[in-house]
């Protein structure tokens, strides 16, 4: 039964990061929309720290939602390794973009956000002693 507990486990983490992803879609569409509040855009760092716990939300759960899946010949955790990519190049997409601004310290921080909390999503290793 273990092995049922955890397709549930898994199932429960692709659902979370669907919503997730959700948000985050909603978050980029207001600001290509220049629809959000002032006070992120004015509050020193905020951004950056923005950047960095949303980005790292989303490696988390698709780490979990992945069931820890590595990347063929790389090596890499399958999920982190597809949100580190994807946030790179929605960052380059914003060169072109009228309405926003690349920034490497946005890349920056996603990429950082990734990796930290990509690494606090690895699965738990159970002890020898069947705890």
């Amino acid at each position: 039964m273990p092995e049922m507990d955890t397709m549930r486990s898994v199932r429960a983490w692709r659902v979370a990061l669907a919503g997730y992803v959700v948000l985050l879609g909603i978050i980029s569409g207001l600001a290509y929309a220049r629809g959000l509040p002032l006070a992120v855009l004015s509050t020193p760092y905020l951004d950056k720290v923005l950047h960095f716990v949303l980005l790292g939300g989303a490696s988390f759960l698709a780490r979990r939602a992945t069931d820890d899946t590595r990347v063929p010949r790389i090596g890499l955790p399958a999920g982190p390794f597809v949100v580190g990519l994807l946030a790179t190049i929605e960052e380059c997409a914003q060169k072109f973009s009228p309405t926003r601004t690349f920034s490497l310290g946005d890349l920056a921080a996603n990429l950082l956000g990734v990796v930290v909390f990509g690494w606090l999503g690895r699965p738990r290793r159970r002890s020898c002693r069947g705890d």
